[in-house]
Formats: C-alpha cells, sequence, structure tokens
C-alpha cells in the first residue's frame, strides 16, 4: 500500500537555530538591550519549551514584548537571516531514499513568507522531493490538523497509510487530532522529555532512523 509522510520543515530537516538566534540578538542589540544568555542557553530552553518571548532580559520592560514580537514577526523570515539555515545531516540522503521508493512525500509548515519558504526549499535542494508543500500562519494556527485535513479530503487518503514526522507540539497534536502515527524528531526544536508528554508513536534522535519505522509500520 502506498505511504504518505507528512514532513515537517524547521528542526526536522533544517536546523534554525543560528537564525532564530541571530534575529533575537539583532531585536535586542537595536533597542538597546544586552545580550544576557548565550546561543546554546537560549536553545536549551527553547527546546525544554520556553518561548522565544519569555527569554527577554529582565530590564526589558512589559510593553517591549509586543515590540519585540512585530519585530519578530518581520525578521525572521527574511532572506538574510534564512540563510542561515542548514540541512540536518543526513536528510537529503533519506528523502532521496523515500523519494525513489515510490513514498508521497508532503511538506507542511508554518511560515508566514511562502515565496521566501519556496526560495530556501530551493536554495537547500530539498524542493525536488516533495510532491506538495502545505503551508499555514503560525499567527492562525496552533497545529496543522487543518492543513493536512484538508489536503487529505483533496486526495482521498486513508489514515492507514500515513505518517506524520516533527519536532514539535504542532506536530504530534495533529496526528492526535487526525488519528495519524506520529514519529517525534528529538534533534529539533523541542527535547525528548518535552516530547514525551505527548505520547508521538515512535521517537528518532536522527534522521536515519526513520526508514527502519517505516518498515515496521508497512
Amino acid at each position: 500500500m502506498k505511504l504518505t509522510i507528512f514532513f515537517d520543515l524547521d528542526g526536522t530537516l533544517i536546523d534554525t537555530s543560528d537564525r532564530h538566534y541571530k534575529v533575537y540578538n539583532d531585536i535586542l542589540k537595536l533597542n538597546g538591550f544586552q545580550i544576557s544568555i548565550s546561543k546554546e542557553k537560549f536553545w536549551e530552553l527553547k527546546r525544554e519549551g520556553k518561548k522565544t518571548i519569555e527569554m527577554l532580559p529582565n530590564n526589558c520592560p512589559k510593553e517591549f514584548a509586543e515590540k519585540f514580537k512585530n519585530e519578530w514577526i518581520k525578521r525572521i523570515e527574511k532572506r538574510e537571516y534564512l540563510k542561515l539555515d542548514t540541512p540536518i545531516y543526513g536528510v537529503s540522503e533519506v528523502l532521496s531514499m523515500l523519494y525513489n521508493k515510490n513514498i508521497e512525500l508532503i511538506l507542511v509548515t508554518l511560515r508566514h513568507n511562502e515565496s521566501n519558504l519556496i526560495w530556501e526549499l530551493k536554495n537547500l535542494k530539498l524542493i525536488r522531493y516533495f510532491k506538495e508543500i502545505l503551508v499555514g500562519s503560525p499567527l492562525e494556527l496552533k497545529d496543522k490538523s487543518i492543513l493536512i485535513k484538508k489536503y487529505l479530503t483533496n486526495h482521498s487518503s486513508k489514515t492507514a497509510d500515513l505518517l506524520i514526522v516533527g519536532d514539535s507540539e504542532t506536530d504530534i497534536l495533529a496526528g492526535k487530532y487526525l488519528g495519524i502515527s506520529s514519529v517525534a524528531v528529538t534533534y529539533g526544536i523541542r527535547s525528548k522529555n518535552f516530547l514525551k508528554k505527548l505520547n508521538p508513536e515512535f521517537y528518532i534522535d536522527n534522521i536515519y532512523e526513520l526508514p527502519k519505522i517505516i518498515e515496521k509500520i508497512r
């Protein structure tokens, strides 16, 4: 039976840690605030579920939070920052292998700027593997279930042949809602301890473990 895999992008297929920390730094510096945490600490807090806005320096006034949020939205998907993203080690190899096995690969991501997303995927040479790219606004969607459900409705797919692969609650919760098994990626934006609370069906510590899971469910 044909298998369709819905892949998350940020943190699952590409490393976005440099971009996120750079945007965080730039906004604070431009507004006269000192950087209080290292990139390592910043990413450690993110992986434990902390929101970026919750990591502002203690001397930031409360009203700055809204300004920071607006600046973040303006900057986070600019091409100058997207250039900092890199593919996770082994991603191109695994995607190529799955593609050549006639597994249907669908990208599902929450981004504001779709044209810059397509630009980035072309630049990273990842776009070739995906049959379709589903994009929704992170301001409007808490998880990706609406995007996936719409795709399934239009393509009459059955849940028995579906899998979701992602690194955060937006992916795992979509799977729970739709009755689709999920593979939690533990090397991305959320730690394994955080992801365990969501009870995904599978975990992978690196992308090379994904084909083994696919063999189990087919």
